[in-house]
């Protein structure tokens, strides 16, 4: 996979058995575990909660690639009526810093509002300065700060 500063050809994809291979590696990472609050995890109960995921109403998750690479991990989840919980992490480090995070929050609120949702709201590490200023560059208002956590929100246009 290509490290130079050109535009990537990215592609958002089913979240398959690649990515779940990949994002088990990625979520061990501790910096990664960190910046998304993962809790430890087993193999197993990672394999239950994919194989889950054709019968939740409430949760959608999709893998993005580079040159057929799976490279990132997004969704939404507690989708209700009118509102879902964004997510999304960058698995491959080397890709950080590259407008992959901002590629892939644009994806998931045109995948929201396909969805008829009004809001979105996220968490994340008071300590993760690169990630707040890329959602508040992208519309997303602090709501409420709580141990360590802050939540944002952006209302989304029809």
């Amino acid at each position: 996979m290509p490290m130079t500063d050109a535009p990537l050809s990215l592609a958002a994809v089913k979240f398959d058995e690649r990515f779940l291979d990949a994002s088990w590696g990625w979520l061990n990472d501790p910096e990664i575990r960190w910046l998304t609050c993962t809790p430890v995890f087993t193999r197993e109960q990672q394999k239950m909660w994919f194989h889950s995921l054709p019968t939740k109403t409430d949760y959608c998750v999709w893998g993005v690639e580079l040159e057929d690479v799976p490279i990132v991990a997004f969704g939404v989840k507690h989708i209700q009526k009118a509102s879902a919980e964004y997510w999304g992490y960058i698995g491959d480090r080397r890709l950080w810093g590259r407008g992959i995070g901002r590629w892939m929050l644009q994806e998931a609120i045109e995948r929201a509002r396909l969805k008829g949702l009004q809001r979105l709201y996220l968490h994340v590490v008071e300590r993760n300065l690169r990630a707040i200023r890329l959602y508040k560059r992208q519309g997303f208002v602090e709501a409420i700060g709580d141990g360590g956590m802050l939540r944002l929100e952006k209302r989304l246009c029809p």
